[in-house]
């Protein structure tokens, strides 16, 4: 405990000195297991919900508070079976495909925890089961397909794939108000200074980093200029 809990402090006092966290006219408040800003949400609201696993306690605190639908995504066959057995409300709305910056079938490797449904196409270290293949999109083929333009809020919590989604999501010009998004810089294929990278292009896209997590790794992004309704032009590089 005594180990995590510095460990926690060290993350922080690193996302403190590389100013990640920004002064903004967005508060965020905490709803399920992750903050947002709350405010402009409303029963039409378009939210997407990426890496489902056995978790849903944001999904459902969110049809709950704003009584909208949530989109929620994951291909792997441990996640579509565990959704199958739950007795959910209409608005949660399970689509049995995943994400990624192409359109097709992704590796998956499964978690070395027995039990554990969070598969990640990050190969583990040590020995595990045998991979899985699933089905995976681009944001904007997904957003096509399900007739929608804009995305009020998008959670990503997909085991070490944001780090090829969000530049996909960038280059696509995808217009989301809000970003939710772990950032595995702990994996052993990438790094603090990857991580600050990846937050650094949303920021650039004009994306400000209204929360972060006690653990360090859950942020919370809000689209800088969110009350004017238009997606703002990238800043140059």
């Amino acid at each position: 405990m005594v180990i995590d809990y510095l460990k926690r402090q060290w993350r922080q006092h690193r996302l403190r000195t590389a100013g990640v966290l920004e002064q903004t006219p967005y508060p965020a408040s905490q709803v399920g297991d992750w903050a947002l800003h709350v405010d402009p949400l409303t029963p039409q609201s378009v939210v997407y919900s990426f890496g489902v696993g056995d978790n849903i306690v944001w999904d459902l605190a969110m049809i709950k508070r704003f009584n909208l639908t949530v989109h929620a995504f994951d291909p792997t066959p441990a996640s579509i079976a565990w959704v199958k057995r739950q007795k959910l409300p209409p608005q949660f709305v399970f689509h049995p495909y995943g994400i990624s910056n192409f359109d097709g079938g992704l590796t998956f490797y499964p978690p070395r925890r027995p039990g554990n449904t969070h598969y990640s196409h990050e190969r583990p270290g040590g020995r595990t089961a045998a991979p899985i293949r699933g089905q995976v999109h681009c944001l904007s083929t997904i957003m096509r397909r399900l007739g929608h333009q804009h995305l009020d809020v998008l959670k990503l919590d997909v085991e070490g794939s944001e780090f090829e989604i969000i530049p996909d999501l960038i280059e696509s010009r995808v217009s989301v108000d809000q970003l939710l998004v772990e950032i595995h810089y702990q994996f052993r294929s990438r790094s603090f200074t990857a991580g600050l990278d990846l937050i650094s292009q949303l920021k650039d896209f004009g994306m400000q980093c209204i929360h972060i997590s006690q653990r360090g790794f859950e942020f919370s992004f809000v689209r800088h200029g969110l009350t004017a309704g238009r997606l703002p032009p990238a800043r140059a590089a």
